[in-house]
């Protein structure tokens, strides 16, 4: 594992030095994946003041999640599908993740249009059509460009705050998921709650605190250097989590992967007899003449458990030479109640958009 309190001493910025973190986020990374509670909270304030009281009481025959082309979009669906499989009862109406509006839907259906690029023809063009089909459509994307100009008028909208580039949307677009859902009968996704528990996450995780105690700088360490590095999971839940995490830290520069528990103990154990390479893939960049012999690092992993009994994963697990545990014991709470398992999961998102940033400003 890196050094936890320092740079890796190849021009890192020192991550307990919060005036060097201040000045080399010469983009904004720290503060705007700091605004995760805020981009909940607008969601669940827009809630609150009426924005989706037309979804009120309806029975759709489905939802119709659109992304377009936001992967972050998509990934946020996958964990609001995830949470509501496990929490939300059985009034959860079926959940469509699709690119494009697909051609069913109607008058029955309700979509959720969702994304970060307002200059989207696709959004638009999907905003448009479902409106003109009837169906109940909320836009999650920002009210701007040709997506602002579709909807017939019809479009129930929850925008993003102006003041945070699109492409840190990822937390407002689970949100809007969310309160989408809850208003047409779903259990257990409290957006109000989520973004409690984000903004209590996120006091434990700010520049001033020591690495030892923040658990975002903690988990940038731990993702740092250029080792094999595998999040493993094993349920519905902490995949979509892990998913994300892959994403967000492959977004500043760390590529990682994210697979079950069965699956990373079998491939530990194809390794162990030496039969396939560390990476499957490396052999194809690698030049014997020119790299020299192919260095076989060891893997390491990063264990997420959210929706399974954490005893049973760890033994599970077992056979695993190198893991470490990223889970909620000791965070269980929001204030003097149980931290609702969606609230855990998005405490656990903002964790994670954080720390890539650290990761990212801190060069490590």
């Amino acid at each position: 594992m890196p050094d936890l309190t320092s740079g890796t001493g190849t021009g890192g910025i020192d991550l307990d030095d919060p005036g060097a973190l201040r000045d080399g986020d010469a983009t904004g990374a720290l503060l705007h994946a700091s605004m995760g509670g805020a981009q909940v909270r607008a969601v669940a304030t827009a809630v609150e003041a009426g924005a989706l009281a037309e979804l009120d009481g309806m029975r759709p025959r489905a939802m119709v999640w659109v992304g377009g082309r936001s992967t972050r979009a998509r990934q946020a669906a996958a964990a609001v599908s995830a949470l509501a499989e496990a929490v939300g009862g059985p009034t959860v109406p079926p959940l469509v993740v699709a690119h494009t509006l697909p051609a069913w839907v109607g008058a029955l259906d309700v979509v959720l249009v969702s994304g970060d690029d307002a200059g989207d023809p696709g959004l638009a063009a999907a905003v448009d059509a479902a409106a003109g089909r009837g169906a109940a459509v909320v836009v999650d994307v920002p009210r701007e460009g040709p997506v602002a100009e579709s909807g017939r008028g019809r479009a129930l909208w929850l925008e993003p705050l102006p003041y945070l580039p699109p492409h840190r949307g990822f937390l407002r677009h689970v949100a809007a998921g969310m309160a989408v859902l809850t208003a047409l009968g779903a259990q257990g996704l409290d957006v109000t709650a989520a973004a409690e528990a984000i903004d209590a996450e996120l006091q434990s995780l700010g520049p001033e605190l020591a690495t030892p105690v923040n658990p975002a700088k903690l988990l940038a360490t731990s993702v740092a250097g250029r080792d094999p590095l595998v999040w493993i999971h094993a349920d519905a839940v902490s995949a979509a989590v892990c998913d994300r995490a892959v994403a967000a830290f492959c977004d500043v520069g760390r590529v990682t992967a994210s697979t079950s528990v069965a699956d990373a103990v079998r491939a530990q154990s194809e390794r162990a007899r030496g039969r396939p390479p560390v990476d499957p893939m490396a052999d194809l960049f690698h030049d014997e003449e020119l790299d020299g012999p192919r260095e076989d690092l060891p893997v390491r992993h990063l264990g997420m458990v959210l929706g399974a009994d954490e005893e049973l994963v760890r033994l599970a697990a077992g056979p695993l030479a190198d893991v470490e545990w990223v889970t909620d014991r000791g965070r269980d709470t929001a204030g003097g109640a149980p931290a609702p398992l969606s609230g855990k999961v998005a405490a656990f998102m903002a964790r994670t958009e954080l720390s890539a940033a650290y990761l990212l400003v801190g060069r490590l």
